[in-house]
């Protein structure tokens, strides 16, 4: 009895999942001006095979994926819904639910000789965990980047399913963030590891999906940090920074929901950027839209058991059911806006690719660009 109440809340905390809790004027027509600003450069896979690795930091596993040398003899990593749980929780799981998440990433591959590479630290939603976004993160690491995922241990989905009573902390939740860039920078500084030579420590931007985008947000304020985008964020806890931002919302979305988005964007910093994506919903940014969409993982347990109501269940498949972009069409967009960002605030781009107006009718879905 005991092992079924503990399943239960594991399918529900499932079903909850990522639910929440300069002058712009000539800087945007500058952009529409730029050759390159109308192509959706980025919404392919980059020049770089992706590698795969999980790294200790205090009690947190971090993921990471980087550009990568070859990958010959090398295996594509995977996970599955038992990954992310303790053994205690794991077991719970049974198999017919335990739906594979495949990689397109390399586990262990060696590093790419062409390094250093800018780095991306993300930040996760409720009720998810550090690998729930891998597809849009893995295709950022093919642009050249080094993507740094980690678990919020107080709103992931181990917090969610035992009930913990802790509060979200913004504060140390920045920290958190900040403390996977000096992971990966101690890591690229030593001999042997797979990250060596990988970390351009003077090229860092941040990113959250829902409740971690006020995570991103806050982080942007640390001087090491050049620029923040929000995947269907919660705003900042504090004053948002003055720096490059970018906002991308979902039109769909039941959690952010545009109007929210839009209040978001109005109180942020000049210069930011604000991208909405039509035919899609708050989970469009996760894997579990594929893993939904297949008819596995915990949230059809939880529809198939009558476990959680149905407002719950609409919550979760928010982006996911057939209403929607497929996810696989969808996560290049939002590749690509993310991607061009951080070029352009690192200068990597000397101008403009893909942020001008032109370029929101080149994807297979409508999309609506405004900057300040």
């Amino acid at each position: 009895m005991r092992g079924t109440r503990w399943f239960c809340a594991i399918s529900a905390a499932a079903v909850v999942l990522a639910a929440c809790g300069s002058g712009s004027k000539s800087a945007a027509t500058r952009a529409d001006d730029a050759p390159h600003a109308g192509t959706p450069a980025y919404a392919v896979r980059g020049p770089y095979q992706v590698g795969y690795t999980t790294l200790p930091l205090h009690n947190l596993k971090v993921a990471v994926w980087y550009p990568a040398g070859s990958t010959t003899g090398k295996t594509k990593a995977s996970y599955d819904q038992r990954t992310v749980l303790p053994p205690n929780l794991a077991g719970l799981v049974p198999d017919k639910y335990n739906t594979v998440v495949p990689m397109d990433a390399y586990t262990d591959a060696p590093p790419s000789s062409a390094g250093p590479f800018p780095v991306l630290l993300f930040s996760h939603g409720f009720g998810a965990s550090r690998l729930y976004n891998s597809a849009p993160l893995i295709g950022i690491a093919s642009w050249g980047n080094v993507v740094v995922s980690t678990d919020y241990k107080d709103r992931d989905i181990v917090a969610q399913v035992t009930g913990s009573k802790a509060k979200p902390d913004p504060k140390a939740e920045e920290q958190t963030m900040l403390s996977t860039l000096d992971l990966v920078e101690r890591q690229s500084a030593q001999s042997g590891s797979v990250l060596h030579g990988l970390v351009n420590g003077k090229q860092v931007a941040v990113a959250g999906h829902s409740a971690g985008g006020t995570t991103a947000f806050d982080a942007l304020h640390d001087p090491r940090v050049s620029v923040a985008i929000g995947w269907a964020p919660v705003g900042p806890s504090g004053k948002p920074a003055d720096k490059p931002t970018m906002i991308i919302g979902a039109l769909g979305d039941i959690a952010l929901t545009p109007k929210d988005l839009a209040k978001e964007y109005a109180a942020s910093p000049s210069g930011t950027r604000f991208v909405e994506i039509a035919d899609a919903g708050h989970n469009s940014f996760t894997d579990i839209c594929s893993v939904i969409r297949s008819g596995g993982g915990l949230v059809s347990f939880a529809r198939e058991q009558h476990l959680v109501s149905d407002s719950l269940l609409k919550l979760a498949v928010n982006g996911c059911d057939a209403r929607h972009v497929d996810p696989a069409k969808f996560w290049p967009i939002a590749q690509h806006f993310t991607v061009a960002e951080m070029r352009s605030a690192f200068g990597i781009d000397k101008q403009p690719v893909g942020l001008g107006q032109a370029v929101t009718t080149k994807f297979p879905v409508a999309v609506q660009l405004r900057q300040k």
